[in-house]
């Protein structure tokens, strides 16, 4: 009998066989990574345990354990515009509308821990410079236009509404204050500065 004979034969996938899609079951196993042990925690070798695979195996589908960060990340970012989208569209005034998205979008940021990593990151000044920048500002636009559904004459302004709002997400994201004790103090917030700042008619006048 061979050396090798009746050892156990590894299995590059331990739990059901090759999934369909092996990056996205990757991707997946990566962002249940980062809800429960963090950005600062989550290695190739947690990735690797929490997907079933050796780390031999990711790299068959990824070149570095950043790449599948970066995706992970994406992956809940997407999902979490779903959700914010989703709540931002129930408003009935522009005003409205923008209060709740930012509102949405910092509870998502700072409670969700699949991307509240990313709150750390932009607290260094490059990392916001590099937010605004124009293909960044041209991707959140998108967000935004649902405003012209309340105010269509305002197409003009929206590229300038959008980088305005995303100025006060950054901050608001990397600098705690009175206003964002709690979600009635951010809307209060919102309401008298960023709402003005936007050039959108008050709910309240």
């Amino acid at each position: 009998m061979g050396e090798s004979e009746g050892l156990p034969r590894r299995v590059a996938w331990r739990q059901h066989g090759t999934p369909a899609d092996p990056r996205a079951h990757i991707i997946d196993a990566a962002s249940r990574c980062l809800a429960t042990l963090g950005l600062e925690r989550t290695s190739l070798t947690t990735i690797a345990k929490e997907s079933g695979v050796s780390r031999q195996t990711i790299y068959k589908y990824f070149a570095t354990k950043d790449e599948i960060i970066v995706k992970a990340l994406e992956k809940e970012a997407s999902e979490a515009s779903e959700r914010i989208m989703a709540v931002a569209r129930k408003n009935t005034t522009a005003a409205g509308f923008v209060v709740e998205l930012l509102v949405s979008a910092y509870s998502e940021f700072k409670r969700n821990p699949a991307i509240s990593p990313v709150v750390a990151v932009l607290e260094g000044p490059a990392a916001r410079a590099r937010v605004l920048t124009p293909d960044v500002v041209a991707t959140v636009r998108h967000f935004l236009e649902p405003i012209l559904s309340y105010l269509p004459d305002r197409e003009s302004d929206l590229d300038e509404m959008t980088e305005t709002y995303m100025r006060f997400l950054l901050s608001l994201l990397t600098f705690e204050g009175t206003a964002t004790r709690s979600q009635d103090s951010l809307r209060s917030y919102l309401h008298r500065v960023l709402v003005p700042a936007l050039g959108l008619p008050s709910e309240f006048v």
